[in-house]
């Protein structure tokens, strides 16, 4: 396995908003969603979908998303399957824990594109209604999250960061 430090592929990290009209390819992708395939997840259940959207369908749930304002050659739709994760892993998996799960893999899926020179933007304001007929969802693949994914037009500088102390609190 090949040595990373890991900390500066975290600090490399940005949210990319405007994106090089250039296709990602297909084995990039594969490598972004097997990152994800390893995230923890409670109790294994993996009660995540991830849609891999392109074209025309990409161009409809933009109209549908205000967060989405930048044109990246492809998004990934995070979903919850709440059936899965409901018969698994109980009201608490299906209402809490799943969302976690999916932040954790789209974490993944960030750090392994930063590694990997390519842009990555969470995104949150968008139509899950709108969303699920446009991708044609079954009734238990509900929306939580859009990840962009393009090479990046330009990349941000950090942004400020509090400091340690402000952020944690030990407790013996």
């Amino acid at each position: 396995m090949k040595n990373v430090d890991l900390m500066k592929v975290i600090k490399k990290r940005r949210s990319i908003r405007d994106y090089k009209d250039e296709k990602i390819s297909e084995e990039s992708i594969k490598t972004l969603l097997e990152a994800a395939r390893w995230a923890p997840s409670g109790s294994n259940i993996q009660a995540w979908r991830i849609y891999v959207v392109r074209g025309e369908k990409l161009e409809s749930i933009k109209k549908f998303s205000p967060g989405l304002l930048s044109d990246p050659p492809v998004i990934f739709v995070l979903c919850a399957d709440i059936e899965e994760a409901q018969k698994k892993g109980g009201k608490l998996s299906k209402d809490v824990l799943t969302k976690m799960d999916i932040a954790i893999a789209a974490q993944n899926i960030c750090l392994q594109a930063a590694s990997m020179d390519l842009g990555t933007c969470y995104i949150g304001s968008f139509n899950k209604k709108a969303t699920e007929e446009i991708l044609e969802l079954p009734d238990n693949h509900v929306p939580e999250l859009i990840l962009t994914l393009g090479k990046p037009e330009k990349v941000p500088d950090p942004p400020k960061k509090k400091s340690l102390d402000e952020l944690t609190r030990w407790v013996e």
